[in-house]
């Protein structure tokens, strides 16, 4: 073994170190060494410093065991190590030979960490110093990052800037100029520019008075640092101008449109002299920029330049005035174009008029459009008037709008019936086009109809003659088609240019209205059949509909099928996320089901939350209980709403017409019939069938579970839990129980989703609650600390009063709040929309929270870090398999065994349910379970006979 380095030497005085300095290595040392504390006392000349691990750690009096200790000395400086309750000496690692020559590790490791304090110190008095000089320093200095925060603003800055540096520093600078200049400083330093070119600004003074300051900067890494200092009024001037003049130059140099300088008289006869012309107006007329310079305006003119406009131009010259007006010009080769000029007056600083610069926009285009639309679209609707057909509406507004692009072929492609259909296409000659079908066009037009576009432009890569432009309605809203213009072959590509898209966007606005008016009819007639919500069929259109199936099938000697469907707690998405999410999520349900169903099935809404169907190919109650689980499996995921996941359940009930067929009416009650036994069953589908009633009817069970409460006909039975390990009693479970009059014990799965339909499950969880917490005190003297669970519903879970009904039954009944246990279902929590506000409300109660049947609802463990949790409860589906012997038994155990794990790392205990065998127990016991219960360890009992077995616990 090498040996180790000798320790670096320290100079440092033991008066700057702080109270802790070594604790993080003191309890490294403890830990390794297996000891409780450490203590750490070094002396250098007359100073002297003491620290411990634990920090509060006060050293046993004398006569209790002796530290293991450790005492060096290096220079001047001398320390002394020790360690309580150390399963090994100091200075070595436990497993450790200690044959290492040299000096301790651990010493070693002090003294480094004393040079690094020394280092520290230093580092910081000479950061001290630097910034000491940066804030007296006479100059202003500023440092910025590149995101514009402000790290240094020495005194000089205050006293230029005006900002205390207290109000700027780590944050951005809010005053406006200043903000604007460094911000052109950082993005010049952020392109590496050197030098930074400096910026100029005016900053108002305490005496009201504007001082000009120059602020330069230097790139450095992550930001820059730079200097400000005010410069003379007429220096700032100076740069602002030929910054502007530069700005002017430039805009002018690259502006589309034709700019003109003259001088400012005279502005009769023969007009002002032309001083300046940019490229634009060079391009547009074909002149040269020397054959206009010195000529006047007047070459412009020609026999079709209207005097009315050049007398009301030379009126406003005359008083200074501006003026806009639309004229024709001619170019150099004599050829007219129409201009929007713009002219106005240039006055200098004493506000004395040295010039006139006038602006012409060429808007020949745009004006021959103009009149081609005009009589165009008084033809197009002189047609739609008549009422003639449509296609030849749009034929008449194609061969206009192809007047208007000389060369090119138009279309209009308008969406097909269904969605992914081929659209419908219109041309301007739809009688020379070939057709395969109805409605089919061109296969160009076609297929660029297909595609969508939101603006004009090329179509594509593949074809970049075709422009498209949407059809949009009146309200700019809804996309009714889509313009088609298709240049030659020998065209070039690119989109169309400012006037052209005008000219596409007036003939679309057209197109629009023509469409609309023969949409018009077609929207009335759907809106009387035609669900708006969902665009589904209506209830008059589905009852056509089977109405018709039924004839079919009473002549073939088939059946038919119908279900009706209703979504469970619907109405609680309306209260809570309000009518325009629960419509969103009828959208959504309705999109499912037509994945679902088959192109021979018939979906529509009846209203509300309810769903119709016939089922095509259903005929047997295999076929239908086959599409029935296909449906339920629909929604299994959950539907996204306002950004939350929300799951929803359905009860669908199916009817099935005889091979002599049947009355509409009655199909539809049958259905209704099923639909509420499979939402007293707590969702799902039923079919019906005539002999099937049940012993209590809905209603009249409803109408017993209202009295029940009342009548004191419920009652609790408690299932014991115990510590597998100790074998000890540590709670009970609570479980309600119906004990009817004449039907005796009616099982909890066949009142409690009806009690949760009609909302009776909130007056009977509040008994349930206050009967458990008073039972449990009942107990006390038995069982001092037994933790009495009792199961939450789902709509006890979404009461805004839960809160105060849980401390009123404890408050009531004296139980302390942690011997109260709520258990909820993961499936409550994922769905309910305050589940952690709700929590944390219980926690703070002091009660315990535990998730029930763990991994059997829709598992996202993002909920386990989210909630105050104290306790899962493994489902039994899952114990089932543990130690039957079965090929699947290790799967099972090792989904048991990670579940603990997962949540024993959490720090939440488990409770596995369903232990049935001997072997689950062990199997549980050596997985350091922390409870079980099941019909091994205790059935289900009443309070009696859990008394008994609490006093046997006792004994």
């Amino acid at each position: 073994m090498s040996a180790a380095p000798d320790p670096p030497s320290v100079s440092f005085a033991l008066s700057t170190l702080p109270a802790g300095a070594f604790a993080p290595l003191l309890r490294l040392w403890a830990r390794l060494l297996g000891a409780r504390a450490a203590t750490l006392s070094l002396r250098q000349g007359g100073d002297l410093w003491q620290g411990s691990w634990p920090e509060e750690f006060t050293p046993p009096a004398c006569g209790e065991a002796e530290p293991s200790a450790l005492t060096f000395e290096q220079g001047d400086l001398s320390g002394s190590l020790r360690f309580w309750g150390a399963a090994a000496g100091p200075g070595r690692l436990p497993g450790d030979s200690g044959g290492q020559a040299g000096p301790d590790p651990l010493v070693a490791c002090l003294l480094h960490e004393l040079e690094l304090h020394a280092e520290g110190t230093r580092l910081r008095e000479a950061h001290d110093q630097l910034e000491a000089v940066v804030q007296a320093a006479p100059l202003a200095v500023y440092a910025l990052t590149l995101e514009g925060l402000v790290k240094q603003w020495n005194r000089a800055a205050e006293q230029t800037l005006g900002l205390r540096g207290s109000e700027v520093l780590g944050q951005q600078i809010a005053h406006t100029h200043l903000a604007s200049a460094f911000a052109a400083l950082r993005r010049s330093a952020a392109r590496g520019q050197v030098p930074t070119p400096p910026q100029y600004l005016q900053l108002p003074q305490p005496d009201g008075e504007q001082a000009t300051v120059a602020l330069t900067a230097a790139p450095l890494p992550g930001g820059l640092v730079g200097t400000v200092q005010r410069v003379s009024r007429e220096e700032g001037a100076h740069h602002l101008a030929l910054r502007q003049l530069a700005l002017l130059e430039s805009v002018l140099a690259h502006a589309n449109d034709s700019v003109l300088i003259t001088e400012a008289e005279p502005v009769d006869q023969p007009g002002p002299r032309i001083v300046y012309a940019n490229a634009a107006f060079t391009r547009t007329t074909g002149y040269a920029a020397e054959e206009v310079l010195g000529q006047t305006p007047r070459l412009l003119q020609g026999p079709r330049t209207d005097r009315k406009v050049l007398d009301r131009i030379r009126h406003a010259l005359e008083r200074w005035k501006s003026v806009e007006v639309e004229v024709v010009n001619y170019r150099k080769d004599g050829s007219e174009f129409w201009v929007e000029l713009s002219i106005a007056p240039v006055a200098d600083e004493t506000g004395w008029y040295t010039h006139w610069i006038s602006i012409q926009r060429d808007i020949t285009e745009r004006k021959q459009f103009a009149e081609h639309l005009d009589r165009g679209r008084a033809q197009v609707l002189e047609l739609a008037a008549k009422s003639a057909p449509l296609e030849q509406v749009l034929a008449q507004l194609l061969r206009t709008l192809e007047r208007q692009f000389p060369g090119r072929r138009a279309a209009l492609a308008l969406p097909g019936e269904r969605p992914g259909a081929a659209p419908e296409v219109f041309t301007a000659h739809p009688e020379a086009e070939p057709a395969t079908g109805p409605g089919a066009q061109l296969k160009w037009a076609r297929d660029a109809g297909t595609a969508d576009a939101d603006e004009a432009g090329p179509a594509g890569e593949e074809d970049p003659r075709l422009w498209r432009h949407p059809v949009t309605g009146g309200d700019g809203g809804a996309r009714l088609g889509t313009l088609l213009l298709r240049g030659p072959a020998s065209a070039g590509g690119g989109p169309p240019n400012a006037d052209e898209r005008t000219q596409l966007g007036a003939a679309a606005q057209l197109a629009a209205l023509v469409i609309e008016r023969y949409q018009a009819h077609s929207a009335l007639e759907r809106q009387a059949l035609y669900d708006a919500l969902t665009n589904l069929p209506n209830r008059v259109l589905f009852e056509r509909e089977l109405q018709r199936r039924l004839q079919e099938a009473r002549g073939a000697g088939e059946a038919v099928a119908v279900g009706l469907m209703d979504l469970d707690r619907f109405k609680l998405v309306n209260d809570t996320l309000g009518h325009s999410v629960g419509d969103a999520l009828l959208q959504q349900v309705a999109a499912r089901l037509r994945g679902v169903l088959g192109r021979g099935d018939t979906l529509a809404r009846m209203g509300g939350d309810e769903f119709l169907m016939v089922l095509g190919r259903a005929e047997t109650e295999q076929a239908v209980r086959g599409v029935a689980g296909r449906l339920i499996q629909a929604f299994s995921q959950p539907f996204m709403l306002s950004g939350r996941e929300v799951f929803v359940r359905p009860s669908i009930g199916f009817s099935v017409s005889g091979p002599g067929g049947a009355v509409v009416e009655a199909l539809l009650q049958q259905a209704d019939t099923a639909m509420y036994q499979a939402k007293r069953r707590g969702g799902g589908y039923a079919l019906y069938t005539p002999e099937g009633d049940e012993r209590l009817a809905a209603m009249t069970l409803e109408s017993a579970l209202h009295r029940a409460l009342e009548r004191g006909e419920f009652v609790l039975h408690y299932q014991p839990q115990f510590d597998p390990r100790s074998g000890r009693l540590t709670g009970a479970e609570a479980l309600l129980r119906w004990q009817h009059p004449e039907l005796g014990l009616v099982p909890p799965a066949d009142f409690i989703p009806l009690a949760e339909v009609t909302g009776l499950i909130v007056p009977i969880g509040a008994w349930v609650l206050r009967q458990a917490c008073e039972q449990a005190v009942a107990w006390s003297r038995l069982a001092p600390g037994l933790r009495m669970a009792v199961n939450l519903s789902a709509r006890q879970f979404q009461q805004p009063d839960l809160t105060e009904a849980v401390t009123w039954a404890l408050r009531a009944s004296g139980l302390a709040p942690q011997q109260l246990e709520l258990e909820l279902t993961e499936s409550m929590l994922m769905q309910a929309l305050e589940a952690h506000e709700t929590l944390h409300r219980l926690k703070d109660l002091g009660v315990r929270i535990a998730v029930d049947d763990f991994g059997t609802g829709y598992s996202n463990l993002a909920y386990l870090k989210q909630y105050p949790i104290d306790a899962l409860k493994i489902d039994r589906s899952f114990t089932a398999g543990v130690a039957s012997g079965l090929p699947s038994a290790a799967r099972d155990e090792a989904l048991v065994t990670a579940v603990m794990d997962l949540a024993h790392a959490l720090g939440l205990e488990v409770t596995a349910e369903g232990v049935e065998h001997a072997g689950q127990l062990d199997f549980l016991h050596r997985r350091a379970c922390d409870q079980v219960q099941g019909y091994l360890t205790g059935r289900p009992q009443s309070a009696e006979q859990f008394a008994g077995l609490l006093a046997q616990e006792v004994r």
